[in-house]
């Protein structure tokens, strides 16, 4: 029995101490760091299939003109309301939060915005308008709307404004990791140093009869084609300060501003030799027959004018390349649908409307040319096969894409 129960008691120690052992074991392994993708899937997984896409956009140079009779002069629009833009934030930081953040400036008037509105005087918002400078960062104009809004910058001045030309190359800081993809909810810009195409970009720009436009790479969530949203992608000479959206210019020609005093009311005092010679040189010419006048019926027109309904949603900027790229799902295949301009300015050679204007015509050795801001547009839809490169052919540009998988490619 004295044995029996040494046994017993030597048997329990043997337990407890083995039950130590493993206690102690499984708090080490648990206390061991874990490895990086065991933390990617303690992130949300939402099912998103990420694909990476490249996009490399040229013009050439050197373009036939024939070819420009095959495309319609007057510019088609293209709607991106609604559309993705990941270039914008790279060239205007939004710093709305931090103004809002900011004190007061001490000299701003604070009235309530209806009272505000009624006893500023212009003196008033000019002197504000004086004053409020990017110099005086520290403090934030009130966001009341003043009587005239012209006189009163508020924070547009910090937003800032795009450049006269977008950069060739957009890219992030992002790497694409696992994480960020399941962390992203929204496309984002990839490093640089993972583009493909930088060797391909170096051999446009080596040659003489091309040039690059835009060149960028980003990963996003492909979807069907009614759930996805489309990307915007510009890039190239920024022409906003020079003509509107439709292609018409914004400011005089120089010789529109040349020839401004013809319209101007004539009066003896100011009626000087010069415009004596140019008026016996016409009436010289209408002897002679060198000259006729043009019945208006036979004029033809000018450049194409604005349309009388202008289309929601389009672009406050005037890119030399601007459109949207769409890709999308059909079954496990890849689709890419392009809608793109190109903006090219040129000299339109239109009759005059006018008698005086045939006149002056006649008198100018530029013959009534007229600039204008004419757009190419480039219309396609592809199925593409990943890692595969791709290119879509215009007589005016090219574009080159390529779609690569990502870890969150395949269907989950």
């Amino acid at each position: 029995m004295r044995s029996l129960a040494f046994l017993l008691n030597k048997r329990g120690l043997f337990n407890v101490q083995l039950w130590l052992f493993l206690t102690l074991v499984s708090v080490a392994v648990i206390m061991q760091p874990a490895p990086a993708h065991a933390a990617d899937e303690d992130i949300r997984d939402r099912g998103y299939r990420w694909f990476e896409v490249e996009v490399l956009v040229f013009k050439y140079l050197t373009a036939d003109d024939e070819q420009q009779e095959q495309f319609p002069l007057p510019v088609q629009p293209i709607v991106t309301e609604g559309s993705r833009d990941i270039f914008t934030p790279r060239l205007v930081a939004d710093i709305r939060g931090f103004i809002n953040a900011l004190p007061r400036c001490s000299d701003t008037l604070g009235y309530v915005p209806w009272l505000r509105q009624r006893l500023l005087t212009p003196a008033s918002l000019r002197a504000e308008m004086q004053n409020y400078s990017a110099e005086r960062i520290s403090c934030r104009r009130l966001p009341h709307l003043p009587l005239v809004e012209n006189w009163y910058l508020g924070q547009a001045e910090f937003s800032g404004q795009l450049p006269q030309r977008a950069p060739l190359l957009f890219s992030g800081f992002s790497e694409g990791s696992r994480a960020e993809l399941l962390r992203a909810d929204i496309p984002f810009l990839v490093n640089q140093e993972q583009f493909e195409f930088h060797a391909l970009r170096r051999q446009l720009e080596r040659r003489g009869d091309t040039q690059p436009i835009v060149h960028a790479s980003w990963r996003q969530p492909v979807f069907t084609r009614n759930v996805g949203r489309k990307m915007r992608v510009f890039g190239g000479r920024n022409f906003s300060a020079e003509f509107d959206y439709f292609g018409q210019p914004i400011s005089p020609t120089p010789r529109q501003q040349a020839l401004s005093f013809m319209y101007e009311p004539v009066t003896l005092d100011r009626f000087d030799e010069d415009q004596f010679s140019r008026l016996n040189r016409t009436l010289a010419a209408l002897d002679q027959g060198s000259f006729r006048f043009k019945p208006l019926s036979a004029a033809e027109t000018l450049p194409p004018l604005v349309p009388t309904r202008i289309p929601s949603g389009l672009p406050d900027e005037v890119w030399e390349l601007d459109g949207l790229l769409h890709l999308y799902l059909v079954g496990n295949f890849l689709h890419v649908d392009l809608d793109f301009n190109l903006r090219d300015i040129v000299q339109l050679e239109a009759e005059a409307r006018h008698y005086d204007e045939q006149v002056n015509d006649f008198l100018s050795d530029d013959q009534h040319q007229l600039e204008f801001l004419r757009a190419y547009p480039l219309k396609q839809l592809r199925r593409v096969i990943s890692h595969q490169t791709h290119y879509f052919d215009h007589p005016h540009y090219g574009m080159v894409i390529t779609i690569r998988r990502t870890d969150l490619s395949a269907r989950r």
